[in-house]
């Protein structure tokens, strides 16, 4: 299906990419890493800019964590999907609903903690096409932090790289 901008198939994938984080957008999941050097309200920026263009977009997150702990993370809007008992503590594995304000606030602020001490790497889950990837991709090229952009249209022959623009 040919896009707005003429010829060009349906996009594959779209890639931003900085000094500090990376974003790779495809139909059903968008991966990004966090790097340590982060500007952390860029954490926020970029989770709010998803939210805002598909809020049925979730994470499944899995914690550590004492089983009094569960309770807290489902009060704040957290969904548990399972647990089991480590030893002394419990794995719990979470969906963290991008619709929740309390879910996504607690995330974010996760993430942060997170980059503190590492690059961090989360793949969501997300109701993607060409509209959406674009619309987040032009969201994203607005923060004025990502210098790389790639974009592999369906139908590309193998090996060809996309098309590298200056967001």
């Amino acid at each position: 299906m040919p896009s707005s901008s003429g010829n060009r198939p349906e996009p594959v994938s779209i890639e931003v990419s900085g000094s500090a984080v990376s974003i790779v957008l495809t139909q059903g999941a968008i991966n990004i890493w966090f790097g340590r050097k982060l500007d952390k309200s860029l954490i926020a920026k970029i989770l709010l800019i998803i939210s805002k263009v598909d809020g049925t977009a979730e994470h499944e997150k899995k914690v550590l964590c004492r089983f009094e702990e569960i309770s807290e993370f489902e009060n704040n809007g957290y969904i548990l999907t399972s647990y089991a008992r480590k030893k002394e503590l419990y794995r719990a594995i979470f969906v963290v609903p991008f619709s929740n304000c309390r879910a996504l606030e607690m995330f974010m602020e996760s993430i942060s903690l997170e980059t503190e001490k590492e690059d961090v790497k989360i793949t969501l889950y997300w109701r993607g096409g060409r509209i959406r990837m674009n619309l987040i991709k032009e969201e994203l090229s607005r923060l004025n932090c990502f210098g790389r952009l790639n974009v592999v249209y369906k139908d590309e022959p193998v090996g060809n790289v996309g098309r590298r623009e200056e967001p």
